[in-house]
């Protein structure tokens, strides 16, 4: 079933971020991968906005990919954006 990587619960992220890390078992969602997942990608930005919170990811190149994604938690936003720069806006949670 393909989901859009926006409307993914709390509960499905693990799944859809072990296919995004080409893993074979669900990692741990906390601070410390997502700070590995912002040094190693470098381009993620977090931003705090009045009631949620925005990551976005900008490519090098003008013609760069440009991904804005905006969450309850700053958490969820990194892991959001990070699975839709490695698998696109939809994924396939079986």
């Amino acid at each position: 079933m393909n989901l859009q990587v926006s409307q993914l619960t709390v509960e499905q992220l693990p799944h859809a971020l072990m296919l995004a890390m080409k893993r074979k078992t669900l990692p741990v969602i906390d601070w410390e991968l997502c700070g590995k997942i912002i040094e190693k990608e470098k381009r993620i930005s977090l931003v705090a906005g009045y009631e949620k919170y925005s990551a976005m990811y900008i490519g090098l190149k003008s013609n760069g990919k440009k991904i804005e994604v905006e969450a309850a938690s700053p958490i969820e936003a990194i892991v959001k954006c990070y699975i839709i720069k490695q698998l696109g806006y939809e994924v396939e949670l079986n």
